[in-house]
């Protein structure tokens, strides 16, 4: 048995067009369905994607800048594979100091407004007319 690149896979040679309409009939599924979504249930929802995120996005910044270590380390006779080395690194820094920066103003702005509670700000449910 021989694997195929990924590139002939149905998956990445299906039109955009058809990607796209599966993720909307996707996202709209559960109206569809008549299920009971508020809107604070999706805010809640996005807030939950977003936090778990958070994490997984600091640590590929890490690895980024350790395999810009890796390659500087590497190719000690090659001059510009250790430029690129200190680049990937340089991007890796860069991309943690603004996640913890911003991880650090928010928790300032959270002793400062005295907000004790780290859970998303819901609108309350709004009712419809029978």
């Amino acid at each position: 048995m021989s694997l195929r690149p990924l590139s002939t896979l149905p998956l990445y040679t299906m039109h955009k067009t058809y990607i796209g309409t599966l993720a909307a009939f996707a996202a709209l599924l559960p109206f569809v369905a008549n299920a009971q979504v508020t809107l604070g249930h999706t805010i809640g929802t996005i807030s939950n994607i977003i936090n778990a995120l958070i994490p997984i996005v600091l640590a590929i910044a890490v690895l980024v800048f350790f395999w810009g270590l890796a390659q500087y380390l590497l190719s000690a006779g090659d001059s510009e594979k250790r430029g690129q080395g200190i680049n990937i690194m340089f991007m890796g820094i860069i991309v943690i100091f603004v996640m913890v920066s911003v991880w650090g103003i928010i928790a300032i702005l959270q002793n400062t407004f005295r907000v004790q509670q780290v859970q998303p700000i819901i609108p309350p449910v709004i009712q419809r007319g029978s």
